[in-house]
């Protein structure tokens, strides 16, 4: 698990403004689980109740539907739906959340925010 979160401090660290240690703790009651394919790490899941963030950590590969379906379907099931914020500037990873079904519902200084209540393309 150390070396899962150390890849995701690494990713996440020069988009933030506190020590890793901070960003450690504020992690305190979210599961953080790995994404491998092939044997080899390539991102982690970042949940907590309905929110959900995906990390990746560089190199090429296909995301699958069913890679989006065994994160997200849990996640509907349980609450109903699915929450995210993305970066302001990044129109590139907003405009992914759109074709997974995503809506936007809101916006603060840096990130807008977006939720999903029903998987597109994926089949229910």
């Amino acid at each position: 698990m150390d070396t899962l979160l150390s890849k995701v401090w690494a990713q996440i660290e020069p988009h933030v403004f506190i020590t890793k240690r901070e960003y450690l703790a504020g992690l305190e009651g979210w599961k953080v689980s790995p994404f491998e394919r092939e044997g080899a790490l390539l991102g982690a899941a970042i949940t907590k109740g309905p929110e959900f963030h995906f990390v990746t950590f560089g190199g090429r590969w296909n995301l699958t539907r069913a890679d989006i379906r065994s994160w997200l379907k849990p996640i509907l099931d349980e609450y109903g739906c699915v929450t995210t914020k993305t970066p302001k500037d990044d129109t590139r990873q907003q405009r992914f959340n759109r074709l997974l079904g995503f809506v936007p519902e809101g916006e603060d200084e840096f990130f807008v925010h977006m939720r999903l209540t029903k998987l597109r393309h994926v089949g229910d």
